[in-house]
């Protein structure tokens, strides 16, 4: 990422300056603030790939962040991987984060993927931070020319105390200061690309360094166009020597209109959102049911987000009276929660899946059901941060992709619906 950073700044070094970098700069900023308060409220489909590296051979005990920027990168080894699929809100900056097409409530983005590297504020608080608050300084580092367009491009600098770019340490935020680069048009003065880097991290974060790169696009979005991100990386080096790199790609962006509702309210462990259809009452607990998969699931394209629907393959019957509750060939939704790939021990995707509602007769009730393992010696247990209501289902292959046939059949019980959070 840093050598990436440096090659253009350098190549740049010996092109003809323009006329007043300072005014370009001033006039770009105007454009971006106009261009700001014009926006509308914005929703877009956010896909994220991560991959997970950890050391060959780790040192112990392990070396100071210094000693770990200087390490070879081919020491590295790809561990696992994972998927998420997402829908952003965008108001005034600040973003709402749901799965896609499950609506947005108030839960905490961090808290709804369960953990793992995800990064935001790539349109609001870090953009106000570089060009609106006043507390940045800046250089000038000339033009480049070499994608055959004219850019112009900028050194920057926030300090701690204007900052906003906060890293998670445990359970709490710390902010910290960042620098880097941007790059402008220099024709339209359109922000191109922007590089944002933070390396003086407190400890308690153990992170080493924190470098993301965002392009961005004009979209058109409600009646006019609009700066927003294409595409973008995220490289974090870990004090434990491990790094990790993200990848989003933003699509389908369209001015928000209110379509899908914003629930306000608290969202149970169960994982389903509180609606109007969802208020029948679930099924009581203790009732295993059977459930075969109607559609299949490729682990090529599937991600963490994405609905997974399956039938009862036999009625599900109350155990007192054995009257049918839920009848055979009932459709039930759930949804993936994690996606991962595990690459250096067993080699196995892990798909997880919290069930969320069941329909029957036209109604639609929320769905409170766990895995039944039977009498099973292997217990796999939910990710990390996620409802203890997961099924989490290996499937072993030394292969890269795997697809999860239509027909797949799985066994869950029934349960009391938890607490709200």
């Amino acid at each position: 990422m840093r050598a990436f950073l440096l090659i253009p700044v350098a190549a740049a070094l010996f092109a003809q300056n323009p006329p007043d970098p300072s005014e370009r700069l001033a006039r770009a900023r105007e454009i971006l603030i106009q261009r700001d308060a014009r926006l509308p409220d914005y929703t877009c489909v956010q896909t994220v790939e991560r991959r997970y590296f950890k050391r060959r051979h780790a040192a112990y005990p392990p070396p100071d962040c210094d000693q770990i920027r200087s390490l070879r990168p081919d020491t590295l080894v790809l561990e696992s991987t994972d998927r998420l699929r997402l829908e952003l809100k965008v108001s005034q900056g600040h973003e709402i984060g749901s799965w896609a097409g499950s609506g947005f409530t108030s839960r905490d983005i961090f808290d709804l993927i369960g953990g793992g590297p995800y990064g935001t504020g790539m349109i609001g608080a870090l953009i106000d931070d570089i060009f609106v608050n006043g507390g940045a300084a800046y250089g000038y580092m000339g033009e480049n020319s070499n994608t055959g367009r004219s850019l112009s491009i900028y050194t920057y600098r926030v300090p701690v105390e204007s900052s906003h770019y906060r890293v998670k340490a445990d359970s709490n935020w710390v902010l910290t200061a960042f620098y880097g680069v941007f790059w402008l048009d220099s024709n339209s003065l359109d922000l191109k690309r922007l590089i944002v880097d933070a390396h003086d991290l407190p400890p308690e974060t153990r992170t080493c360094e924190a470098a993301t790169g965002v392009d961005y696009q004009k979209v058109k979005v409600g009646a006019g166009e609009f700066l927003l991100p294409q595409r973008s990386t995220m490289h974090l080096v870990m004090a434990d020597e491990s790094e990790t790199q993200s990848t989003a790609v933003y699509s389908g962006c369209r001015e928000y209109r209110g379509e899908a509702v914003i629930h306000f309210d608290e969202v149970p462990m169960g994982g389903e959102t509180k609606t109007a259809e969802a208020s029948a009452t679930p099924l009581p607990a203790g009732l295993p049911f059977s459930l075969a998969l109607t559609e299949p699931i490729d682990t090529d394209t599937a991600a963490a987000g994405d609905i997974v629907r399956a039938k009862v393959r036999a009625a599900v019957r109350d155990a007192r009276s054995k009257a049918v509750l839920a009848p055979a060939g009932a459709m039930v939704q759930g949804r993936i929660v994690q996606m991962q790939h595990w690459l250096d021990r067993s080699r196995q995707f892990r798909i997880s899946i919290l069930l969320e509602k069941l329909e029957t007769g036209g109604v639609s009730r929320p769905l409170y059901a766990k895995i039944d393992h039977g009498h099973a010696t292997t217990i796999t247990l939910p990710p990390v941060g996620q409802s203890p209501l997961v099924g989490v289902f290996p499937f072993t292959t030394d292969k890269d992709s795997y697809r999860v046939p239509a027909g797949y059949q799985s066994n869950w019980v029934t349960v009391a619906p938890p607490p709200a959070r």
